[in-house]
């Protein structure tokens, strides 16, 4: 009976005849005590834009369904696009989305419940803004100050008696703006973050850093990421007797045309680090690399690595390798960059589109300081805008409509608007596209209040101003209207 019920209902719903499956589930006998039926029931309630009762019959298994992602998907639908409210809907989708097996992460289920988290922490007041984290941060540190340079004393005297105690401390104070913040606490007071393969941290860290309250500043020395340190880093790996030395790592530098002069390819070797596996001789001699040269130099510059045999005659010595990347890039007239924010790449575009196609498809050339970001956009992946929202901070671009055309007064004052938007002081700018319109990329650690000194920068100039979130097809915020 059961059985065949679930195939009407599923001709129903090719048909998109919601009210016929509402009214077939709620005539089968005892319905109310079947989870797959109330299931399919909350999903025709939520396609009939029913959403409270789609609520309501998803609330009768809540036990069996808050670690069932469809259950989860069809409760994160009713709030998310039915009733908008996002608060009610954040902490199941996380909880589901936190537990995730991790060979399930790219199921579609799991990515539209990625989507409806993004809708949650766009939309939720009540998260905090990466601005307000490092507020709260710098709050924690000013009132632990005494206590934590205790430890660093401690640490220098060696006499720590638990160091996990110190770390769960510190982990503590810097979960206020993440928990996906990676961070070394030590040395002579110093407090440094890690960027971990996670390329968005080198456009917020900075920004964190910047805010040290001035009353630290000759003691404490804070880092955004791993600086690079060629005199002092050695790793101690299994039967092996004495710890590795980055000096005791060689290395070959591959600077060749065929990779336009933009990266480097290492060939690394080591006695002891070449004889092992060879996922973990990457993962030594890439973690190795990023103490000599730091993590910005590593990700800007380093296009491949790959462990050598034997040591070559043309090998220097990994502690000299930063200042190998630095010669070659005089010798190319190119500047040696810091930060990936603060490197801006210039592109040109050909994607098909047409009137109907979502924004940047029609753009043609710009430059960028971000370039995941913006492949993310053209491939549909969310991935990097939830992790950026997960610790308050926005991925935006203002679009800038000048109805006479785009000509050189027009992008004058899109540089104008630009150095102006970032005086503010919540933002950095990472890009500009030149299509139909204007776009203006943005890195914004606080949504409020990029948005109302933007506003306010607008009313000076005669031109239509938009803001989308950089996802695509996002929703749009037309300040003309406001």
């Amino acid at each position: 009976m059961k059985d065949i019920l679930l195939k009407k209902v599923e001709k129903y719903s090719n048909k998109d005849e919601h009210e016929k499956i509402i009214s077939t589930i709620l005539n089968f006998p005892r319905y109310e005590n079947d989870y797959e039926l109330s299931g399919q029931l909350a999903r025709a309630y939520n396609n009939n834009k029913q959403y409270d009762k789609a609520i309501d019959t998803l609330e009768m298994f809540k036990e069996q369904g808050i670690t069932d992602p469809m259950w989860v998907y069809r409760l994160a639908y009713s709030y998310c696009i039915g009733k908008r409210e996002y608060a009610k809907a954040q902490t199941y989708i996380e909880n589901i989305l936190n537990n995730a097996p991790s060979d399930k992460v790219d199921e579609e289920v799991y990515i539209d419940l990625s989507d409806f988290l993004i809708d949650c922490l766009e939309n939720n007041s009540a998260n905090l803004s990466f601005k307000e984290r490092v507020e709260n941060f710098w709050n924690w540190f000013t009132e632990n100050e005494e206590k934590l340079s205790n430890m660093i004393d401690n640490i220098k005297n060696k006499t720590v008696a638990n160091s996990d105690e110190i770390t769960d401390f510190v982990r503590a104070g810097v979960s206020l703006i993440s928990d996906e913040l990676n961070f070394n606490f030590g040395g002579d007071y110093e407090f440094g973050f890690s960027c971990q393969k996670k390329q968005y941290i080198f456009y917020i860290t900075p920004y964190l850093v910047s805010k040290l309250p001035s009353q630290f500043k000759d003691k404490w020395k804070f880092t955004p990421f791993q600086i690079g340190q060629s005199d002092g880093f050695s790793m101690n790996l299994p039967d092996v007797n004495k710890p590795i030395h980055i000096s005791d790592i060689f290395v070959a530098v591959d600077y060749g045309s065929e990779i336009n002069q933009t990266g480097f390819n290492l060939l690394l070797y080591n006695e002891h680090i070449s004889k092992l596996d060879d996922n973990i001789a990457y993962e030594t001699f890439f973690i190795m690399t990023n103490f000599a040269i730091g993590e910005a130099t590593s990700s800007i510059y380093i296009n491949k690595l790959v462990t050598s045999e034997e040591k070559l005659d043309h090998m220097i010595p990994l502690t000299d390798l930063k200042q190998n990347i630095s010669d070659k890039l005089k010798e190319s007239d190119r500047k040696l960059f810091l930060n990936p924010k603060d490197r801006f790449i210039t592109f040109k575009m050909e994607i098909e589109h047409d009137d109907k196609s979502p924004l940047r498809y029609e753009v043609n050339f710009g430059t960028t300081a971000f370039h995941e970001l913006q492949n993310a956009y053209y491939a549909k992946n969310n991935k990097l805008n939830l992790a950026l929202l997960k610790m308050g901070v926005f991925a935006g671009f203002i679009i800038m409509q000048d109805n006479e055309g785009i000509n050189e007064k027009t992008l004058l004052n899109a540089q104008k608007i630009t150095d102006e938007i970032v005086a503010s002081g919540t933002t950095i700018n990472i890009g500009r596209s030149i299509g139909a319109f204007i776009y203006i990329d943005f890195i914004i650690y606080d949504m409020k209040d990029f948005f109302t000194k933007s506003t306010a920068i607008f009313k000076k100039y005669p031109y239509k101003f938009h803001l989308s979130y950089f996802r695509y097809n996002s929703e749009i915020i037309h300040y003309n209207q406001l």
